[in-house]
């Protein structure tokens, strides 16, 4: 009883193990997104971009000083008024104090100020489109990585099948060796093969611990931590290539940045022409200053008020410095837009190879799917014969043959389509949104 208790609490350890590192590809994704360090950092810099967005670092509010000084001092007067009369005396005290609150507030400027704020909207704007593009770039690795899972598992199910086929070969080709109706060529043909499936069965368990490091790295976990996808199956999604192509211009983030891109050079040659316009300044000053000596003309002297002006800038001449600004700011113009263009047709490019990548997978699963089906019967039908005496382990082994190159085949175009689909909708952003 005691040794079936322990076998059991181990049982049931191992399966809580199991379950503990078993992901679907949805908790997957969010792991990675809560410990990836390059969206932690395009987060940080988003975070900088809006502290930055306010009117005060425009230049939009007004700026207010305020300055105070007290000033302690101990002088000899000597002194000789108009009136004949002099004063001369030694270790005269005299305390000054002076204080002043100055303001000042640009009320215009050529609208510089407003394109300024306009600015930092867009370095906003493309600190978010920058996370965004960093959370797709983390989806589309771990699901590729997490799928591949899957088809190296798909093959290991497939590849264990096979395994018992070609166990149940070598036993009937034994059997038919021992009673004297089966050549020994046979026998160890029918243990070659069974060998061959053993190493092919070793080595995708060796890829699958490669690609389940790969995967820990993503979720930065210990590489050799145990990693099991809950998901058993692919999940290709049915795309339409017109559907899909006109989602770049609105979705991708690297055009959605490059359009960004040729805004802030529109907002800066609004800047630049801002420096050729007045610009109104109101400035108010109060001061108090305030003397007090025990000797000399004046014992005490003190002036208090405010005072109001308004101040107006015109440029006349800077040396065609704002000229030579919006003749470059023209040229870079030009080139974001021939570099945007540059960007969607490689996007564009890109997007109809995997389409095309996308639709022969989906071609080639159909036909392959037939395959099987019909491999499998075929294998039924050779194994039965061969236990009849009716065929050679020849017929038999091309049978099992078929049967596992039309299974690798059909995981393989399940994964080429699942690989493509994904490419499909990173290209479109909408990778992260599924």
């Amino acid at each position: 009883m005691k040794i079936k208790a322990a076998l059991f609490s181990l049982l049931m350890a191992n399966a809580a193990w199991s379950q503990d590192s078993s992901f679907s590809a949805k908790e997957v994704i969010d792991i990675a997104l809560k410990q990836n360090l390059d969206i932690q950092i395009a987060a940080t810099d988003l975070e900088t971009a809006k502290i930055n967005n306010n009117w005060g670092n425009a230049g939009g509010l007004p700026t207010v000083i305020g300055n105070i000084t007290n000033t302690e001092a101990v002088s000899n007067i000597n002194q000789k008024l108009s009136n004949g009369n002099s004063i001369e005396r030694n270790n005269v005290s005299n305390n000054s104090i002076n204080a002043n609150l100055a303001i000042s507030w640009r009320i215009y400027n050529g609208l510089r100020v407003r394109s300024t704020k306009e600015r930092f909207d867009a370095f906003e704007k493309m600190g978010t489109i920058a996370v965004a593009q960093q959370i797709d770039q983390v989806v589309f690795d771990v699901l590729n990585i997490y799928y591949n899972l899957v088809r190296l598992n798909k093959q290991v199910i497939a590849t264990k099948a096979i395994i018992d086929l070609s166990r149940e070969r070598l036993k009937i080709a034994e059997t038919r060796f021992n009673v004297g109706n089966g050549a020994k060529t046979d026998m160890l043909q029918a243990k070659i093969d069974l060998n061959t499936q053993e190493v092919n069965l070793q080595n995708l368990h060796r890829q699958i611990a490669n690609t389940t490091t790969a995967m820990n790295a993503l979720l930065k976990k210990d590489p050799g931590a145990p990693f099991y996808p809950k998901d058993d199956q692919f999940s290709i999604p049915l795309i339409e290539y017109a559907a899909v192509s006109a989602k770049i211009d609105l979705q991708n983030p690297q055009v959605l940045l490059s359009q960004q891109e040729k805004l802030n050079l529109l907002i800066e040659r609004k800047i630049i022409n801002a420096q050729r316009m007045p610009s109104v300044s109101l400035n108010s000053n109060t001061v108090l200053n305030r003397s007090k000596s025990t000797a000399g003309f004046f014992l005490t002297n003190q002036t208090f008020g405010p005072a109001v002006g308004l101040g107006i800038g015109i440029p006349i001449f800077n040396g065609n410095i704002a000229k030579t600004q919006l003749k470059v700011n023209t040229i870079q113009q030009k080139k974001q837009d021939l570099q945007l263009e540059q960007l969607r047709q490689l996007l564009q490019r890109d997007l109809l190879i995997a389409y095309q990548e996308y639709q022969n997978a989906i071609s080639v699963l159909k036909i392959e799917e037939n395959n099987v089906k019909l491999a499998e019967e075929n294998n039924f039908i050779s194994t039965e014969r061969f236990k009849k005496l009716q065929s050679n382990s020849i017929e038999l082994r091309q049978a099992q043959l078929s049967l596992i190159e039309a299974q690798d085949r059909q995981i393989n175009a399940q994964f080429r389509a699942q690989m493509a689909a994904n490419s499909i909708q990173y290209l479109t952003g909408e990778i992260s949104k599924n």
